[in-house]
Order: structure tokens, then sequence, then C-alpha cells
């Protein structure tokens, strides 16, 4: 089955009254960029507010610790939700009174009113809304929960019935090991198991005579056992004796010849006079041999060097040329986009060195990367943008069909709505 996409929905009109410096206001806006502006501390910041208090519900709510007007009892902040070419396809309103932190209704065109309105709205405002690291900051027992709440009928077991069953294998073994440490000392307070032992008992009577018996034979070969000892040690005495003169005899002999051998293998005198000589040279000629090493070494040392050099700029390159292929293959927001080691980079310079209206390209860019069904955005401070940036913004919030509001310092009256004293003026 073929899934549709839904078309892009936007705020096609505004009503707040008496919300924060806001009297009453409505707008209907017109383009992509809606710009708020008048002169300070009149709304114009009280109008974006009113966007995010209605949208974002909760986590404005925080942000927000007096919403109604000073001197009000209540506020309103409606917004008629709908496509670019003006239909209406829900609208939203949150209400305050001094006794609640705000009430969200949402209905359709038909004014069918929906039961979980800011479930409804977060599921159109995309994933990129949501807190990605909500679930790192958890505990690991909230971690579990969220998990299995997530995973629900796929997980494919009850986990509470499966913890119950677990504690109860997990008690029969606890009781179980302490019979097997109770049995383990009972045990080894027996000696060893001997194979020799006889499985029955034995008669004290015939034991008694058969160690009579063993005890005679015994003492007969204990008595021959000591006259033959007697004997072979005196045969092993002369034999001794006999052994140490022949050694002695042999060895003499032996020395005798080599003795001789070597008088006469040493030949006639020599005149050391030339190696005298060589003396006063030998100085000069191991210097030469240990420049000469240490030369080698240096040389080896420098070859390997440059083979490692090479190495590490053969793989600097497979990097670069990795990095590089990874980034013409990723579908980036911006051409030129990049990243190094040090952080983001545009046309390969650091993105803080970039200009202000690429700055400006980049950081929309990426805020417009997603694909959400209501596609809004705020700006507050827009008088920082200059025209070039002003023009990037109007140009990607019109390729990506956004609608960006932003207000900014501005008493022309010209361009937009203006804001003055919590009212739009001509």
């Amino acid at each position: 089955m073929t899934t549709t996409t839904p078309a892009p929905l936007r705020i096609i009109g505004l009503n707040v009254e008496n919300y924060k410096r806001l009297t009453a206001v409505e707008i209907r806006p017109d383009g992509d960029v809606v710009l708020i502006g008048g002169r300070n501390a009149q709304g114009k910041t009280s109008v974006l507010d009113a966007i995010y208090a209605v949208l974002k519900g909760g986590a404005a709510a925080r942000e927000t610790v007096q919403p109604i007007r000073d001197g009000q009892d209540t506020a309103i902040a409606r917004l008629d939700i709908g496509d670019e070419h003006g239909n209406t396809v829900y609208v939203a309103t949150r209400r305050w009174t001094k006794d609640d932190a705000g009430t969200l209704t949402v209905e359709s065109a038909d004014h069918a009113r929906f039961s979980s309105p800011q479930k409804l709205l977060d599921g159109m405002l995309g994933a990129i809304t949501l807190d990605p690291l909500a679930f790192t900051r958890m505990d690991a027992k909230a971690q579990l929960r969220t998990l299995i709440d997530a995973l629900g009928d796929s997980l494919g077991f009850d986990p509470a019935q499966l913890d119950k069953e677990r504690k109860g294998v997990y008690d029969r073994r606890t009781e179980v090991g302490r019979e097997v440490k109770r049995l383990e000392g009972q045990l080894a307070s027996y000696p060893a198991a001997d194979p020799t032992v006889p499985a029955e008992e034995v008669s004290a009577a015939e034991l008694v005579a058969k160690v009579d018996a063993v005890s005679r034979q015994n003492r007969a070969i204990d008595a021959a056992i000591e006259t033959a000892r007697q004997a072979r040690a005196d045969q092993q005495r002369a034999a001794d004796a006999l052994a140490a003169a022949q050694n002695a005899l042999t060895a003499a002999t032996a020395r005798a010849s080599e003795t001789v051998a070597a008088a006469r293998a040493l030949g006639e005198r020599e005149d050391a006079q030339g190696y005298l000589d060589q003396l006063g040279e030998i100085d000069h000629i191991n210097e030469q041999v240990r420049q000469q090493r240490d030369r080698a070494a240096v040389a080896a040392e420098l070859s390997d060097r440059k083979q490692e050099q090479a190495q590490h700029t053969l793989k600097l390159e497979e990097i670069d040329r990795q990095k590089a292929d990874g980034i013409a293959a990723a579908k980036l927001p911006v051409p030129g986009l990049g990243f190094d080691a040090d952080g983001v980079t545009l046309n390969g310079i650091p993105f803080s060195q970039a200009s202000t209206a690429e700055q400006v390209r980049v950081s929309t860019a990426l805020a417009m990367a997603g694909d959400p069904t209501i596609r809004v955005m705020r700006i507050d401070g827009g008088e920082s943008l200059d025209s070039e940036s002003l023009a990037i913004v109007e140009q990607l919030a019109a390729e990506k069909s956004y609608q960006v509001w932003i207000s900014r310092v501005d008493e022309s009256r010209s361009v937009g709505f203006t804001i003055e004293d919590g009212t739009v003026v001509a």
C-alpha cells in the first residue's frame, strides 16, 4: 500500500487576547515570511511566544511564568492551521486562567474535537521537536520502563510475569545452594575415599593370626637382607679403591703428554716492535670506525623515518579521500558544508569564520531539514538580519514550504505587521 505524505501545513490565522503584553491581536499572514515589527516592549515577542505556547504546550508553559496580561483574568491564543491555499485544517486554541497553566483544544475544520490535542500537534511537528537526550538522563529503572512501554506487544512476553517466574526460580536455587553447602561441609569431615579398603569389615581373630605369621616371616627376611648388605658393602669398597688408582694413573699420563705438546706448539720467539708502532695510530683509526658506525646508524634511522613519513602521508590521503567521498555522498542541506576534527566547516573554513549570511543559510537549512506536517519556525530579534540574510530565509522558506515568523525592531510600519501597546496597528 502506498503511503501518502501529508501536505505541509502552516498558520493561516492568529488571534490572541491578553497574553503577556498583548491585548487583542488578529493576524492573517500572507507569504512564507511573516514580519512582526514595532518598538521594544510593545508585544512583538509575545506574538511569537503565543505561537510557541499553543504548539508546544507543556514545554512552553515551563518557560512562561506569567502568561496572562497584568490586570486580566484570562488569556486566549488561537491558531488556524491550514494549507498553502488558505484552507483551514485544524484550529488549535489554548486558554489560560489564574487557576490553571492553560488548556489546549484542537478541532478539525468541521469542528470535530480531538481527545489528545497535544499528542496530535507533537506528531505533526515531527520528531525533530523531541528531545533525543531525554532517555540518556533517565535512571536505569526509568530507562527500562520506557523501553518496555515503547516495545509494547512486540516484546512477546509479559515482563511482570517473567520477573515473578524468575524470582521463584532464583529463590529455589538459593535454597538448594544452602543444602549443597551443608552437604559439602559434611562430606569434608570424612577421610578421602580409599579403593584398597574392603567393602566388608574383617574378623579381628583372623587378622591377629595373619599378623603373627607375617611378623615371623619379616624377621627372617630382615636378617638375610642385613647379611647380604654387609657383603655387598665390602665388595664395593674394594672396587672403589681399584678404580681410583686407575683414574690417577690415566690423568697423570694425559697431563704429561699435553704439557709437552703445548710447549712445542708455542714456536719461536717474535719481535713485538711492529705492533708497538701500530699503537700510535690506534686512536685515530678507532675514531674513524666510530664515525662510520654512527653514520650508518643515522642513515638507517633516516631511511626508516622517511618510510614511516611516507606511510603516514598515504594514510592521511586515504582518510581525506574517505572523508571527501563521505561528504560528497551525504545529503547535506548546503553545498560546501563539512566538518573536521575541530568542528563544522563551510567551504573548507571554520563555520564561525563564515559570513553572517552564510551562517544564516546553513542554520536555517539545517533547521528545515526535517519533514514535519506543521512547518512553522520563529526568529526573535530579526533586526540582526541584514537584507541579504533576510532574503536567504525567504528563499529557503519558499523552497521548503516553511512559514517563518520574525520579530524585529522597526517603527516604519512599512513591512509586515506592527505591534503597538499590545495590538496590531495599520
